[in-house]
């Protein structure tokens, strides 16, 4: 599990994000005063802040996410005590990570030599098995507990964000999620966590296809405000696309294309017209996506990566840094460096 550091509040003891993992309430004052409304459960001004602030999906994507999280007992608590839609919402979304990351741990589990070793092929493939009929029971569930939301709240487009991410673990069909995925646009356009899962959804690791996953991110790119961060699109599809060879050469590799240079370059510029610098905190997930997917090894990008790990600071949002299995910002801070210094070659 991604959890650790107790510390004591009033309800009881809760678990702290995992700062070697990132922070991502660091140097946002409103994010983390939410982030205390919920471990103290003050509700009431957590519930303000959830339908007022214009970050409060990358919020709820953080305190329900794999990377940074927070205990479901937490949620559970916080459902017993105000019962109310976003409450449940969020509850749904911490049983389906703690879906995805059970199966992933007995997988990791079973695949290791000492298992097999000791407990032999049968077994591991038994453990495998019951811990994917667990996944799929896991994410029925949530299921359930969400679309109760959208019949007692039918305009939150929350339920519908993770309804995109349940969906893909129950394979549905991609005519159901991109249904799920139009509910969501129709009830909060281009929200970002709504277009950045849907991208994920239509890859070809989950059941999609390059030709669907690059039509919607263009689409996103055509349609989207200048500014919006739904704009991490694009980035992410040529990440995803990248990393279906499963290591980081050929990610490399295929970044390096000449085309892909173009389209990411041409994209990250009119990003960085479009917005302020510093950059304010929901614009964080596109420039890190974009840190990751453009090189600023050519005359043409270095003075592009230059602004954007400037904007971004101190920053990493856990994507796409995630995608290393170590510490955060430690590979933040090596890619960032690496960067900068090809860009000060022009």
């Amino acid at each position: 599990m991604a959890f650790r550091n107790n510390q004591q509040t009033r309800n009881g003891p809760v678990l702290s994000p995992r700062l070697d993992r990132f922070d991502p309430f660091l140097a946002d004052v409103e994010l983390r005063n939410a982030y205390r409304y919920l471990v103290d459960g003050d509700w009431r001004r957590l519930e303000n802040f959830l339908d007022s602030s214009p970050k409060y999906w990358l919020y709820t994507s953080a305190i329900t996410g794999s990377i940074v999280g927070i205990e479901t007992i937490t949620f559970v608590r916080w459902v017993e005590t105000a019962n109310s839609p976003r409450a449940r919402c969020c509850h749904a979304g911490a049983l389906i990570r703690d879906a995805y990351e059970a199966r992933a741990a007995v997988e990791t589990l079973v695949a290791t030599p000492a298992f097999h070793a000791r407990y032999g092929d049968i077994e591991a493939a038994r453990r495998a098995e019951e811990a994917a009929a667990d996944h799929q029971e896991s994410l029925k569930l949530a299921e359930r507990l969400l679309y109760d939301v959208i019949r007692d709240r039918p305009s939150l487009s929350d339920p519908w964000v993770f309804l995109l991410i349940s969906g893909r673990g129950l394979g549905v069909r991609l005519e159901e999620l991109r249904q799920r995925f139009d509910n969501a646009h129709s009830r909060n356009p281009f929200r970002p966590d709504a277009c950045r899962e849907y991208v994920e959804g239509l890859t070809e690791k989950w059941g999609g296809s390059q030709e669907a996953t690059f039509d919607f991110a263009r689409w996103v790119e055509q349609e989207a405000p200048p500014d919006s961060p739904a704009r991490v699109s694009l980035p992410v599809a040529h990440l995803e696309q990248g990393l279906l060879g499963g290591n980081g050469s050929n990610l490399a590799t295929y970044l390096n294309e000449e085309s892909v240079v173009g389209e990411l370059a041409g994209a990250l510029e009119s990003f960085l017209w479009a917005t302020a610098s510093p950059a304010p905190t929901e614009a964080l997930p596109v420039l890190n996506a974009y840190a990751l997917a453009v090189s600023a090894d050519s005359p043409g990008t270095a003075h592009l990566m230059f602004e954007v790990f400037e904007r971004i600071g101190d920053r990493p949002t856990a994507y796409p840094w995630s995608l290393y299995k170590e510490n955060i910002p430690e590979v933040f801070s090596e890619i960032r460096d690496d960067q900068l210094r090809f860009s000060a070659r022009y």
